[in-house]
């Protein structure tokens, strides 16, 4: 059982340091005993120097260092192997550098795929952070202006308006639950080891990131294994430790096929031929470098050879890995800001066209209703006139004005306007729908949802 769980956190860079120093003090002839406390007294991590105390306390006690590397859980399994080996033959000192050079590969490969992540993780993020502004914050408010039009409104204005009405009530717990949601999500899609498998299949659908993902994956494979069998580990032992150092479900499944075909005493070239689809994991010219080479006898720098030639390339595509994710990014932005855009200006011009063919023909000019009767008119029919005639009073409607309509619909012709506090005759009533009385014989309907009906 190891020491340490999560003693390897952030110990990246002293971690080769502490390598480094050790193959040194190593080849100088220093012994072990002494070479631990001269790093760790050069060491500034607390939870590196806490580990090589374990190791040395693991030492004194007559472990191996291999041994006691492998109890602290700072270093793969292949890195373990290397080591154990350069004891074993006496060439701990250069296995030590070959640890310490793969060590700085590895974290050269993932601060590649770190950095080339970070610019489309970002945009992405600030367009869902301005999406979920602009839901919880500003479609309300639109909900409500589209709402009081009470006109015929385009289906994805309908759905805004529903969305925006939900985020307005809900959006409090809707909004954090989601977030909340999205990060255990991706927690267990990208990083949680059981499960990530998953996030790696869809990285492998993305064109840009599958390329990147295969190039660094083959960098390891050429490098990696090409110096385990160097150092003079046996080759099912070097496929074994890349296997269990692999971080990608696909090729760790690889390297497995690999190790169980050549157990069973196959060549490479056959064992690559019974693994399907092994192509889009290894492509032809590099199978058969490694079929050649292992004819030759010369498979250990040809691996080399191929990891150096992939390392070149995984640089070029790190650094153009954001130049081909931009457009995608952008159009994924850009179908946002439209699909919003449409459900907004839609309806502003089927209000301003319907404004327009009212505007045709001149709109009569409504009169208002005075409180009292004709100043000429006397008591008695002043009383008369009060007692018989049916008043309304117009309502805030949340637009400034009512509209007047031809008939008691929604959809009939739009005739004038009312203003909100003013007073009218009506002398019908059907559905809700006030007819109001116009200049001279001319009458009009208006929405009772906005007027208030004024007693006798």
């Amino acid at each position: 059982m190891k020491m340490f769980n999560f003693a390897n956190f952030g110990i990246g860079k002293e971690k080769e340091y502490f390598i480094e120093q050790l193959s040194m003090l190593l080849g100088a002839g220093m012994p072990v005993a002494l070479a631990l406390p001269a790093i760790e007294k050069e060491i500034k991590s607390i939870r590196l120097k806490k580990i090589i105390a374990g190791i040395e306390a693991e030492i004194d006690s007559g472990s191996t260092i291999s041994a006691s590397l492998e109890k602290a859980g700072i270093f793969p399994e292949s890195t373990i192997s290397l080591i154990r080996i350069g004891e074993q033959s006496g060439r701990l000192s250069e296995n030590l550098k070959v640890v310490a050079i793969q060590e700085q590969k590895e974290r050269e490969f993932r601060s590649k795929i770190t950095s080339a992540m970070m610019y489309p993780g970002f945009v992405f993020t600030l367009t869902i952070t301005v999406g979920l502004g602009i839901a919880w914050f500003i479609l309300p408010r639109l909900a409500s202006v589209f709402a009081s039009l009470h006109a015929k409104l385009p289906l994805i204005t309908v759905w805004l308006i529903a969305f925006g009405s939900f985020l307005g009530k809900y959006g409090i717990y809707v909004i954090p639950g989601f977030i909340f949601i999205s990060l255990l999500l991706l927690f267990f899609v990208f990083i949680f080891k059981k499960t990530n498998f998953l996030g790696q299949a869809i990285l492998f659908y993305i064109p840009a990131i599958a390329g990147l993902l295969k190039e660094v994956e083959l960098a390891r494979f050429g490098s990696l294994l090409g110096n385990l069998l160097q150092a003079g580990l046996p080759v099912l032992d070097s496929l074994q430790s890349l296997s269990e150092s692999s971080a990608l479900y696909r090729y760790k499944k690889l390297y497995l096929h690999l190790y169980e075909r050549v157990k069973e005493g196959n060549s490479f070239q056959k064992s690559f031929e019974l693994f399907k689809n092994t192509k889009s994991l290894i492509p032809s010219p590099v199978q058969q470098l490694v079929i050649t080479a292992e004819q030759s006898g010369n498979l250990a720098d040809t691996l080399i050879k191929i990891g150096e030639m992939y390392e070149t390339k995984t640089q070029d595509s790190a650094k153009n890995i954001s130049v081909l994710l931009e457009p995608i990014l952008l159009v994924i932005v850009w179908l946002g800001v439209v699909a919003v855009a449409i459900a907004v200006i839609l309806p502003l011009y089927s209000l301003l066209g319907s404004l327009n063919s009212s505007g045709s023909s001149p709109a009569p000019i409504i009169n208002r209703v005075e409180e009292s009767a004709s100043p000429s008119a006397s008591p008695l029919e002043k009383s008369a006139t009060s007692s018989a005639t049916l008043k309304l009073k117009i309502q805030e409607t949340g637009i400034g004005y009512l509209n007047v309509r031809e008939n008691p619909s929604l959809t009939a012709s739009i005739i004038g306007r009312v203003n909100p506090g003013e007073t009218y005759e009506y002398k019908d009533k059907r559905d809700n729908w006030y007819e109001i009385t116009l200049e001279a014989t001319f009458s009009g309907w208006v929405n009772g949802e906005y007027i208030e009906e004024i007693k006798p």
